[in-house]
């Protein structure tokens, strides 16, 4: 059962604001089990081949020293490793993938900060550190009961590192006959390197604004799109005259960074 208590509202530093879904209880939890199968993968693969090595070790040992500690070496190698696994996976996957982990991608969940921007290390390994609170008692009791009891519903570690999770509906940019019928160079020269040094949280906010652009009112999504386009175009150094199609450049920009991307 999926279970959200409204719209979650991020004003960007262009006085663009957008709305997003906090992640409900039920969605959550089919990200979390998919990724504790993951996890739990990784950790019986590392103590199948723990096992292995802990019992070739004492043949290479002829003085037979290593055979005594042999055992309570590899156990406390496989606790090492679950934890670091435990840990360690939502800490890489979150931080590296912008917000999501495997489960969150298949579930259309992502971490973000309150502001809007994506999450990084430190709000990665605080709210996975906090983890253990949320645990305490057995299957997450008390993190059930937080996020029950917060408005967009945080858990301990969310309020700690300043973030939470919305639901993501992520589909196909409808992008415009404009784009369709220019070559690559052909809006502004250069757009190629440029783009190399697009943020992760300028990427997220023209997304957003070409996935939702046909819910705006008219007047409002043509000066959204002037002021994301004329912001890039300054930072860019780039001169439209006043007169560019600017959602074609917006268009062109997300293209050119998801196919970067995708090539690294």
């Amino acid at each position: 059962m999926e279970t959200t208590k409204g719209d979650f509202t991020v004003h960007t530093p262009e006085q663009v604001g957008f709305q997003y879904v906090p992640a409900g209880l039920g969605s959550r939890g089919a990200a979390f089990f998919l990724d504790f199968l993951i996890r739990a993968f990784f950790v019986l693969f590392i103590f199948v081949l723990v096992s292995l090595f802990s019992a070739v070790l004492p043949s290479l040992d002829p003085s037979g020293v290593l055979a005594g500690i042999s055992g309570s070496w590899a156990v406390a190698l496989g606790i090492l490793a679950y934890g670091l696994v435990d840990l360690g996976y939502f800490l890489f996957f979150e931080a590296f993938w912008n917000g999501q982990t495997p489960g969150k991608k298949r579930f259309n969940l992502r971490v973000i900060r309150r502001n809007g921007q994506p999450i990084g290390w430190v709000e990665s390994a605080v709210r996975n550190l906090l983890r253990a609170l949320d645990i305490l008692g057995g299957v997450y009791p008390l993190g059930l009961l937080v996020i029950f009891l917060s408005r967009n519903n945080q858990r301990i570690g969310d309020y700690a590192a300043g973030t939470l999770v919305v639901r993501e509906e992520r589909g196909k940019i409808p992008m415009g006959s404009v784009l369709e019928e220019t070559s690559k160079e052909s809006l502004f020269p250069g757009m190629e390197i440029q783009v190399l040094h697009l943020e992760a949280r300028q990427y997220q906010l023209l997304r957003s604004f070409l996935e939702r652009r046909e819910e705006m009112n008219p007047n409002h999504r043509a000066d959204l799109a002037k002021t994301l386009a004329r912001r890039l175009m300054e930072h860019w150094e780039i001169r439209d005259g006043g007169e560019a199609d600017y959602e074609p450049f917006l268009e062109r920009v997300v293209a050119l960074y998801e196919a970067r991307k995708k090539a690294v």
